[in-house]
């Protein structure tokens, strides 16, 4: 007696709406997650990601989706907001086409370049060692860094409570409270405490500190561990000063002319340059260049542009 064998199943077309989805969804929702969704095998889905040029997993491609990115380094979703503020600071990321669909991708290498030069955007705390493969010598620490902020300080641009904005009022009518001290009280970084006062229109203001003179030694610390990847907050308590202050204070070093706020509006032929992104290390070497420069007087120009005195650096 002939045995029946039951006839071969057709396989299920992939249609593109599925592709699209698959696409989309790829780096933000695990196989087995997309499996589910679209009602195939996780063999097959991945099968069909890689045909797609989905971007392989850190196998075969040094390209990753800017889904991928995000979850490897926030652990969670960050499309939007994060990922847009990472893109205006230049994250190289490129338009990857396939069929009429269409998706970021990145190059690892380029990101990590990419990164070291803008540490002070990004968040490492929760970035697992190795997550994107081999990394440089300066992401361990970066790590360590952030880490260590988390563990002090709490998250980062958290949403501010009905009780916290209570706690604020009641700390500022104290009148004993500094920036700092607001800062550590209600587990919010500085910058967001003074915008959180102009946003509740609240009248009454934080204790100031006394200002002192920066000297060499504290210039030189604040230059290198920003290069490390240390937070503001984390830098000011090295120093002890406020993280507004400190922030400031780099501000300044990386251009020298523009927090001279005498310039603003005095002299119709100021023009504001903004502050240029240059590192601690470039910042050291270019006073390093400057000490011991001697200064002379130009003679003004009448009547042009440059009308005024001027100095000029002699080595």
């Amino acid at each position: 007696m002939r045995k029946l064998v039951d006839a071969p199943r057709k396989k299920k077309q992939w249609t593109e709406k599925e592709e699209a989805y698959l696409q989309d969804k790829w780096g933000t929702v695990s196989i087995k997650g997309l499996a589910k969704a679209l009602g195939r095998s996780e063999n097959a889905v991945v099968v069909r990601a890689q045909r797609l040029g989905c971007g392989a997993h850190l196998a075969g491609d040094t390209r990753i989706s800017l889904n991928q990115l995000m979850l490897a380094i926030y652990g969670k979703n960050m499309l939007g907001y994060t990922s847009d503020k990472l893109i205006r600071y230049g994250l190289p990321v490129k338009w990857h086409v396939v069929k009429k669909n269409r998706f970021r991708v990145i190059d690892i290498d380029a990101f990590w370049k990419w990164a070291e030069d803008n540490k002070s955007i990004l968040d490492f705390s929760r970035f697992e060692k190795y997550s994107l493969g081999a990394e440089p010598e300066w992401v361990d620490i970066k790590r360590k860094a952030d880490f260590e902020k988390l563990q002090k300080h709490g998250e980062h641009n958290t949403a501010w409570t009905s009780a916290e904005d209570n706690k604020l009022r009641y700390l500022l009518d104290k009148g004993t409270y500094t920036y700092t001290d607001l800062a550590r009280e209600l587990r919010h970084s500085e910058g967001a405490v003074k915008r959180r006062i102009l946003d509740l229109k609240i009248d009454k203001r934080p204790v100031r500190v006394p200002s002192r003179k920066w000297t060499e030694e504290e210039i030189e610390t604040l230059c290198k561990m920003v290069d490390q990847g240390y937070d503001f907050t984390l830098i000011a308590e090295k120093l002890n000063r406020t993280a507004l202050a400190t922030r400031g204070k780099y501000e300044r070093l990386q251009n020298p002319q523009y927090n001279r706020r005498y310039n603003r509006g005095q002299n119709e032929n100021y023009e504001y340059q903004g502050i240029r992104s240059i590192s601690g290390k470039d910042i050291l070497k270019d006073r390093e260049l400057m000490d011991g420069a001697e200064f002379q007087e130009l003679e003004p120009v009448e009547g042009g542009e440059n009308d005024g005195v001027y100095m000029q650096a002699m080595w």
